[in-house]
């Protein structure tokens, strides 16, 4: 395992929203601390400027581990800490399958995140993009059905992914086992599991709509 100790975790100061979430809802089911340092807009320009030339990405979510390596963006950063913390695919092709879903979620997470530069557009995403998304993952959740995680058994770091999104899209409070079982089993497992109950309880139920204005 690669230093994943005196982890610094940098995201932008949205509460849950954003493409943040993931990778917290990771380290605390895998019980490793973290200083989840939320970073103001007003501050971006001196942090990036700080970190570019040891970090050319230069973009967040973002980890520095004890030892001063950079990882991030989400999923590349999310497909690391799996594979350091144990929740990577046992074979090649289940791993391209948790892959293909991550790539799905990070289309999911841009779908959100152009309402708070475009909030006029939440009707046209909750009519015709919310349902798509849902539908999709439902598909993906059916591939391995004997149990409630992506793979069955097996959880991985998709999972949290895609449950990241689908709180931002305040898909919990309505999803319904009659409609989505699939969706509906994972939820109520996830929502279970020993190092993750506190911290999902602990997390505001009703947040404000994010908005930045286009210059």
């Amino acid at each position: 395992m690669t230093g994943l100790t005196n982890l610094k975790y940098y995201y932008f100061d949205l509460g849950t929203q954003g493409r943040g979430e993931p990778a917290r809802l990771l380290l605390h089911d895998a019980d490793v601390s973290f200083e989840d340092i939320r970073i103001e807009f007003k501050d971006w320009l001196a942090f990036k400027n700080e970190i570019i030339e040891d970090y050319p990405a230069a973009a967040l979510p973002l980890v520095k581990t004890g030892d001063g390596e950079y990882y991030g963006l989400t999923a590349p950063l999310m497909r690391f800490l799996g594979q350091q913390l144990g929740y990577d695919a046992v074979d090649k092709k289940k791993s391209h399958f948790v892959d293909q879903t991550a790539d799905f979620v990070s289309d999911w997470f841009q779908d959100c995140i152009r309402i708070f530069f475009q909030p006029d557009q939440q009707e046209v995403h909750d009519k015709n993009l919310k349902g798509i998304h849902c539908g999709r993952m439902e598909r993906m959740y059916g591939r391995y059905n004997e149990g409630p995680y992506l793979l069955g058994e097996q959880i991985t770091y998709a999972d949290f992914m895609v449950y990241a999104a689908m709180r931002q899209d305040k898909v919990l409070g309505s999803l319904l086992e009659k409609d989505m079982p699939n969706l509906f089993k994972f939820v109520q497992a996830f929502e279970n599991r020993k190092n993750l109950k506190e911290y999902i309880t602990s997390l505001p139920t009703d947040e404000p709509q994010i908005v930045i204005p286009v210059e």
